[in-house]
């Protein structure tokens, strides 16, 4: 299915629900994950449709599946959970792409928005630490996709609902030290030499917003 930015969107009754107006990609895999569809009337509001509730079955019309969850009930679109990126092609061409960005307030995933999954750390053994955990130090490099070195871990921050990792505080620079929050899932692996990989570009964390730790 190719998603076209102004296709028009049907619920299974074949109502018009409104138009697609961007696309989420996953950071690892770069394959949508939900429909940004903009609704018009009285109030113009645009929801995230996660690509699970679209009927596979609809040719080339995309419909969502019958389903007890009400549009109205999806999460809104809000361009401070998403940072743009500047990727265009099938299926997703003249579109708008964006990766979901969790809030630091982030805790449980609502209908359509893309859960913070674990982070895929390689294990590796030390005296002190049991089989199957990582180390995580502060000072830790962290490197992007394409091999450059972003910045060292300052703080990790935990969920408050629980023992899990929800983002990496990335701190860059001497002088004039810049910082970086960075979703947990956005990085891809750890190594022996306790560096941090992370699943984007230093393009794409370039253009984070910097972030001010406590």
């Amino acid at each position: 299915m190719e998603f076209v930015k102004g296709a028009e969107v049907f619920n299974a009754a074949g109502e018009k629900i409104g138009t697609v107006s961007r696309v989420v990609i996953d950071v690892k895999t770069r394959d949508v994950t939900d429909l940004v569809v903009e609704r018009g009337g009285l109030f113009t509001d645009e929801k995230v449709v996660p690509i699970q509730l679209l009927d596979p079955v609809g040719g080339d019309r995309i419909i969502l599946r019958e389903s007890n969850q009400s549009v109205d009930d999806l999460p809104n679109y809000e361009t401070t959970h998403y940072v743009p990126v500047d990727q265009k092609g099938a299926p997703y061409n003249n579109l708008e792409t964006s990766y979901w960005y969790p809030p630091i307030s982030f805790q449980t995933p609502s209908p359509g928005r893309m859960p913070a999954v674990p982070v895929e750390l390689d294990t590796r053994s030390e005296p002190s630490i049991p089989e199957g955990r990582v180390a995580i130090s502060e000072g830790a490099p962290v490197i992007s996709a394409d091999d450059k070195h972003v910045g060292d871990v300052e703080q990790v921050i935990m969920s408050s609902e629980g023992n899990s990792v929800t983002h990496f505080v990335i701190g860059k620079g001497f002088l004039l030290k810049k910082h970086k929050l960075v979703p947990a899932f956005w990085a891809s692996s750890m190594d022996d030499d306790n560096k941090i990989r992370l699943s984007v570009d230093s393009s794409l964390f370039d253009r984070l917003p910097d972030y001010e730790p406590d």
